[in-house]
């Protein structure tokens, strides 16, 4: 059939042969390619295409013990960049989920080297998690995350972590960034409440699964810090000074800010909020964290809530 178009062409236009080949190639050879590209340009090969980079990023980073590859990540949003925003959903329980964050601001690398780590334990060890629903977004700003260098806002220039549209964001917001914040960069909320794909990615997450337990995981403060529901406040607070002193890691009421997600999850949805700040942002420091804060996780994961937001409650011996 080939042969025959070349001809044919070739007696049409009085073309050389070798012109009329190579235009009949591009003919014949166009829909193959397009059909290529379609499957290129598809969800399921934008993922592969951006895990891919990811696993390359983190191995600059010397991170060889751990790959996002093999995971069944979902994603159904894209950042400005129109990088996909990824989570994995782990267990069989419908309800009692946590919701595990990392990679809010972009330049603590080591979150998502804990995040991406974790759900690769729970994916090895489904024991842990047969009965409870848990939702890992290891790299909430990837835009920030793949920047050179690395940056703590999105690619608009946003703190995820102020853009929650919280009671107090119109009101309070952007004159905190002025005083507080002095304008700091930053530390930018945005131009308006919930403005970012990232924020709409977040609330979507907490919409869907209804979690009862938040982690995020952020760096450098060194501390743990807790925002939620304040029935049984002294349960709870006795249960972080054990894990703060099992992980060897400083407990610390910091408070919440306009926009940030301890106020939007934990003070008006009444969601146990629990934060990890790590001591540093050195990416090598990664394995370290792990292995000392996996046992916390694991804890965090098995502590025993009940209820449905605003109504949960720690369950005391069982109850």
């Amino acid at each position: 059939m080939f042969a025959a178009a070349c001809h044919f062409f070739l007696r049409i236009t009085g073309w050389p042969l070798k012109t009329a080949g190579i235009f009949c190639l591009c003919f014949f050879l166009a829909p193959a390619c397009a059909d290529a590209a379609r499957v290129a340009d598809s969800p399921a090969g934008e993922l592969k295409r951006f895990l891919q980079t990811l696993d390359n990023l983190n191995a600059r980073c010397g991170w060889t013990d751990v790959s996002a590859a093999g995971i069944a990540w979902e994603h159904h949003r894209t950042t400005r960049n129109r990088r996909p925003l990824i989570f994995a959903r782990f267990g069989g329980g419908a309800g009692n989920c946590i919701l595990f964050l990392g990679g809010v601001h972009g330049d603590e690398r080591p979150t998502v080297y804990l995040m991406l780590k974790l759900a690769r334990y729970l994916h090895e060890h489904p024991e842990v998690v047969k009965d409870h629903c848990i939702v890992i977004a290891p790299l909430v700003n990837p835009d920030g995350y793949f920047a050179a260098p690395p940056t703590r806002v999105n690619a608009a220039g946003v703190d995820l972590n102020r853009n929650f549209p919280t009671r107090d964001w119109r009101r309070d917001a952007h004159r905190q960034w002025r005083t507080k914040g002095r304008k700091n960069p930053r530390y930018y909320p945005g131009a308006t409440a919930g403005s970012e794909p990232e924020t709409l990615f977040q609330t979507a997450l907490i919409k869907r699964f209804e979690p009862q337990k938040i982690l995020s995981v952020h760096s450098p403060l060194n501390f743990f810090d807790y925002d939620g529901p304040s029935s049984d406040l002294d349960s709870f607070e006795q249960w972080m000074e054990t894990i703060s002193r099992e992980a060897n890691h400083p407990l610390k009421k910091f408070g919440y800010y306009p926009g940030s997600l301890g106020n939007y999850a934990g003070h008006e949805r009444s969601i146990f909020m629990l934060t990890l700040e790590l001591s540093t942002s050195d990416p090598k420091q990664g394995p370290g964290y792990f292995r000392q804060f996996l046992p916390a996780f694991l804890k965090f994961i098995q502590l025993p809530v009940a209820g449905v937001p605003p109504f949960t409650r720690l369950v005391k011996h069982g109850k």
